[in-house]
Formats: structure tokens, sequence, C-alpha cells
């Protein structure tokens, strides 16, 4: 005060001015304000747990497999169970991994079945055996099985399609009175607070079965690797449906490849159909992802609330999750798709990369160099990416990040983003959104 009387009051106002439209600033940067359209919430001041009110009435059942087990499991125990209080993991081999119990989901199963059929020969040989019961040559071949038409080819996966009617049993029996149960995978990353959002649009006493479709002849699906939430009512209706009728889904089992597949088969013949819930709910990387797709209709990614992820490396868990946590800290509205790519994919976004492959997939002729191929790319106006190895260029009027590939092949991949044109794509994808945000009946 002494320092303002040696001022003038004419000067002393405008400073005063001055300094309240400072303050002001500072509260707009730390209390942003939500877009247009976007539904508040009061962010995570303390714990990223205190704000995920509801999920208790939702119980969890994570499915993995022995191979893939001890390395996918310990990141979800941070993570996406951190917060979890009602949770199951399940799996063909009971063990303890970092003090949480992780249950059989075979040990029902017909012991027939499991005697005779070949699907069960790798399982019998862990129950005998343990992981040891199988060579190093063994597990380094199944880790880097390819995916067919049929499903991936390795032992455990074959296995794995006779879990998930077991599971809707056993999850029913250890948590009867959830409202709602949620199914993942080892590779699914969930947005629990913007899961429990969509949820709460839903009548949890009446029939829901949601996902991302997929389709395999005529049966409709919920797709495992996204995740896929079930109400109480649903999840009773598809376990009598089993129970009465046993020895039919077991055959029907044998003679499949997709057990979520053959789940959605026994929703179906409950009378319980599958809501259509992509892009709620994904089944893609991030970095993978085309965020202009549209997959199964006309809804894009772009413009909708994101629930799930799938195929997250381990090592990627501790990122996502820290992504996550400070977007709720810092916004008061929920996450979408854009803003994953806005926020974590653009980032990473570049001219040049080496040792990236970008995934673009279209073959392109007459180039010699990496410049060759980004001259290609910029006389092709839609064109946003390329990548280039050893004589071959690629372009792709899609836009992904990708993944970083080993330098050491013999024929290394590098990768490009036309920036002019990246920086431009945000503002033109926000422009075709409408009222968009969550996928409801």
């Amino acid at each position: 005060m002494f320092l303002l009387s040696l001022f003038p009051r004419s000067i002393c106002r405008s400073l005063a001015v001055v300094w309240l439209f400072l303050i002001f600033l500072v509260y707009l940067y730390f209390h942003k304000s939500s877009p247009a359209g976007e539904v508040s919430f009061q962010g995570n001041a303390q714990s990223p747990c205190d704000s995920l009110k509801g999920l208790e009435d939702v119980f969890v059942i994570l499915r993995t497999g022995a191979t893939e087990a001890p390395k996918k499991l310990p990141p979800h125990f941070t993570t996406t169970l951190r917060c979890v209080p009602n949770y199951a993991i399940y799996s063909d081999y009971e063990e303890d991994i970092e003090g949480h119990h992780v249950y059989n989901a075979l040990d029902e199963v017909n012991p027939d079945i499991i005697a005779s059929h070949p699907d069960f020969e790798y399982y019998r040989r862990l129950q005998e055996g343990g992981r040891e019961a199988f060579t190093a040559q063994e597990l380094s071949q199944w880790e880097n099985a390819k995916n067919t038409n049929g499903g991936r080819d390795s032992p455990g996966w074959r296995l794995d399609k006779w879990k998930f009617l077991p599971l809707a049993e056993k999850a029913l029996r250890r948590q009867p009175d959830a409202r709602w149960y949620i199914f993942i995978e080892s590779d699914t990353y969930m947005f629990w607070q913007t899961l429990l959002e969509w949820l709460s649009h839903f009548d949890a006493s009446k029939p829901h079965y949601m996902g991302m479709q997929m389709q395999i002849g005529d049966v409709v699906f919920a797709y495992g690797g996204g995740g896929f939430a079930v109400s109480n009512p649903a999840l009773k209706k598809v376990v009598a449906r089993r129970t009465e009728n046993l020895k039919f889904y077991d055959d029907f089992t044998a003679g499949h490849w997709a057990g979520d597949c053959v789940l959605g088969k026994a929703f179906a013949d409950a009378g319980v159909n599958l809501l259509w819930s992509f892009p709620t709910i994904a089944g893609e990387l991030p970095n993978d992802m085309d965020f202009n797709s549209t997959f199964g209709g006309s809804r894009k990614p772009w413009c909708y609330y994101a629930t799930s992820y799938h195929h997250i490396p381990p090592a990627e868990y501790s990122r996502f999750y820290k992504f996550e946590q400070s977007w709720n800290k810092e916004n008061n509205f929920r996450i979408r798709h854009r803003d994953v790519f806005r926020f974590y994919i653009l980032p990473n976004l570049t001219s040049e990369r080496l040792d990236w492959d970008n995934l673009s997939d279209v073959d392109e002729s007459g180039a010699t160099s990496f410049d060759d191929c980004r001259r290609i790319c910029e006389s092709q106006p839609y064109c946003m990416q390329f990548s280039f190895s050893g004589q071959s260029c690629k372009t792709s009027t899609a836009l992904k990040l990708g993944h970083q590939v080993s330098g050491d092949e013999a024929e290394r991949v590098n990768s490009g983003w036309m920036m002019e044109r990246v920086n431009g794509y945000t503002e033109q994808m926000d422009a075709l959104c409408g009222d968009e945000s969550w996928i409801l009946p």
C-alpha cells in the first residue's frame, strides 16, 4: 500500500485493472470451460478413485492366459484395476501374480472334453507341469504366432474360446448382486469415468449386452478385445440358457474358433440382442486407429466419447494412465476420441521418423528414396502420410501414428507425415461433429 501511495490515483486504478485481469486469466487457465455440447463433471481433486461413483456396482472380469499373464497383468494393478473394488482375474492356469490371485476359468468344463478334445492338449500339459512343461522354443513360437482368418495360430488362443461361457456363470455366482458386469482382456484399457457415465444412461434392471459389434456368419456379437458390458438380468438369461442346453453349447464351442462369438450366440438365443456400441467401445490401439474411419455404419470415432481401447502393450499402460489422470485433473468434461488424438497421438507426429512404421498401406511406384516417397505423397492432395523401406514406398489418406520397428532389419522402415496437412486436420474433423456423444439404443 505504501508503494501504491507513491503513484497518482489514475495510475493506481490502471494497475488494479491490470492485476484483476491477470487474476482472471489465471482462473481461466486452471478452470477450463467445457466446449459446446460437453458434459461437465467434477474433476479429480484428490485421489483418482474419488470420482468413480458407481464403480462399486460393477464387477470386472479380466480374461487372460498363462503364457501372457506374467507380462501383461502387472501393469493393470497400478492402472486399470487400481480403483476397481470388485474384480476377478481368470486364466487357464491358477496362480498368484504379484499378490493377486488368478483363477482357473476352465476347471468346471466337462472332464470328458478336457481329457479328449485336441484344444485341451495344451491345457493338460499346463496343469501337469506349469509353464515349465513347455520348451523355450514353443513359448517363443506361440508368442510370435500370426493372426489368421481363423484366429491366432497358437494353442493358448485356441483354448481361449472355451472360457467365455464358463466365465459368465462364474461371474454371476461370484457377484450375484452386481448391476453391471464388464468383461475385458489383458490388453484392454478402460476409461472408468467415461464408462460409468455411459452406463448411467441405461436401466440396469433391464437386459443389456453392449460392445463393439462383430459378425461371423449370422451371429452378431461383442468383440472381446474392446471389452463389453452386460447387465445383471442379461447375464442371468445367458447363464440359464447355457445351463439348460449345456451339450449344445459345448458342441457349438468345439466347432467354432471365436469364444466371443460363442457367447454372442448364447445371448441371441436367450433373447438378448447386442447394442452396437462402436465407437463408444473401440477395439484398436490409439496408435493404430484411424479416427476418421467408419465401422459398421457412419459413426466416426472422432466425435464420440471414448470408454476403451485394445492391444495396449504392457509398457504403454503407465503412460496412458498418466495421460488419463492429467486429462481428468485439467478438464471438466469427459474425454473423447478426438482428445486422445489431439493430445496423445498428434504430439508424436513429425515430418520424419526413423525406424518407425506408420501403417501406410497404399503401394506406390517410382520411388527410390525417402524423399521420392515424400514427393509422391505431396503430389496427392489427400495423402496424409507415407513410409519408405528398401525400394518400397507406401502412402495413406488415413492418419495413424503406428509403432517403432527394429532398426536391425535388412530393410529399415522410416515414416513421415505431411505436417502442413496434419495441422489443419483437427479443425476439419471438429467441423464434421454435430451433437454426437454416446451410443444409445
